[in-house]
């Protein structure tokens, strides 16, 4: 009596699976993989896998650190300004004497202390991140302008650092990008899962009063994700002026708008508390997979970012709509498993 049986016990289980914020993005990055393959014979190509590849890397890596961010509860619009400003800070050490590994050190020193910045106006002003952030990427883009003159600079990093960093040195020609951006989603999964400041992350998106009560540092962890979201943003400027060789003042704009949406299709709230570093992986191959594939299949170019857009829409409804029919009860409804469900996910 009172014991459930192993058929209930595994529906259990598989509920609390699907609930995953990872789930539902990975059965909608699933639905466009199948999508694409069946509308083009060359979506599976080698070299499609490599320039979906190459997207899904560099804008993975700025997702990750928006991802720790979003769930602690904040935005960051200013990180790609700090991805064209990390770039040219690699330049710029390197132009003055310094090794490439220093110059990378550098530039993500800078990085760092720009999200020490946006961290620590939003914590001392009590404005809202999404004012901060905005004023702030107004700023860094006009220093990065400013800098470059408005005019591409070339880069002079030598080239074995440069193929070490974005070079194509895997296994069938795809870029080392991809080591780093799966070393970044491990390691934030670990942090998320596994430590106790991914414990406080999930608290203060949830609540950050009921957080601060419970003895959880606020204001010190906030600042921290701050700093990593920039430290992920300098990461991929380093990864882009290897790979192109250059900066330009319009280096990273709108990276900033399209990690936040890889970020949401990877089932992370926009209001914090809830989501997961291989939720936004799963968001990143989506975002990837529709870039290249309408290209294969023959998108006109006019409309091209009206169908990227609304394909992106449509994967958030997917994911959405998929967490709503799990959380209900849906397919895995039983007598045992009638229990109240926790709330469905949902983008206020």
């Amino acid at each position: 009596m009172g014991t459930s049986t192993p058929l209930p016990r595994f529906l259990m289980r598989l509920r609390s699976l699907l609930l995953r914020a990872e789930t539902a993005a990975a059965a909608a990055c699933l639905m466009t993989l199948v999508g694409f393959s069946i509308a083009s014979p060359l979506f599976l190509s080698k070299e499609s896998l490599i320039s979906i590849t190459n997207l899904v890397a560099e804008l993975g890596i700025i997702s990750i650190g928006v991802t720790l961010l979003m769930i602690g509860g904040h935005i960051d619009l200013s990180v790609g300004a700090v991805v064209g400003i990390s770039s040219y800070m690699t330049v710029y050490f390197s132009s003055i004497g310094l090794p490439p590994a220093l110059a990378f050190l550098g530039a993500l020193a800078i990085s760092a202390a720009l999200g020490l910045v946006n961290g620590l106006l939003v914590m001392r002003t009590g404005l809202g991140s999404f004012i901060v952030t905005l004023g702030t990427m107004h700023v860094f883009r006009g220093l990065l302008t400013a800098w470059t003159g408005g005019f591409p600079v070339s880069s002079d990093i030598a080239e074995p650092m440069r193929s070490i960093v974005s070079g194509a040195l895997l296994p069938g020609g795809f870029r080392m990008s991809l080591v780093w951006f799966a070393m970044l989603v491990l390691g934030a999964t670990f942090t998320l899962l596994r430590t106790r400041f991914g414990n406080w992350t999930y608290a203060i998106g949830q609540n950050p009063e009921a957080a601060r009560n419970l003895g959880v540092p606020v204001e010190r962890t906030t600042v921290a994700l701050f700093v990593l979201c920039s430290l992920c943003g300098g990461i991929a400027g380093i990864v882009q002026v290897a790979r192109f060789q250059s900066v330009d003042a319009l280096r990273g704009e709108g990276a900033e708008l399209l990690a936040i949406a890889i970020t949401v299709i990877g089932g992370t709230l926009l209001t914090g508390g809830y989501g997961s570093a291989i939720g936004s992986m799963f968001g990143a191959l989506i975002f990837g997979m529709v870039q290249v594939g309408l290209v294969l299949v023959g998108a006109p170019g006019y409309y091209f970012k009206t169908l990227v857009g609304a394909t992106l829409v449509g994967a958030v409804l997917v994911n959405q709509s998929f967490s709503k029919l799990v959380a209900s009860g849906g397919f895995l409804k039983s007598k045992a498993a009638r229990k109240p469900s926790p709330p469905a996910r949902s983008q206020r």
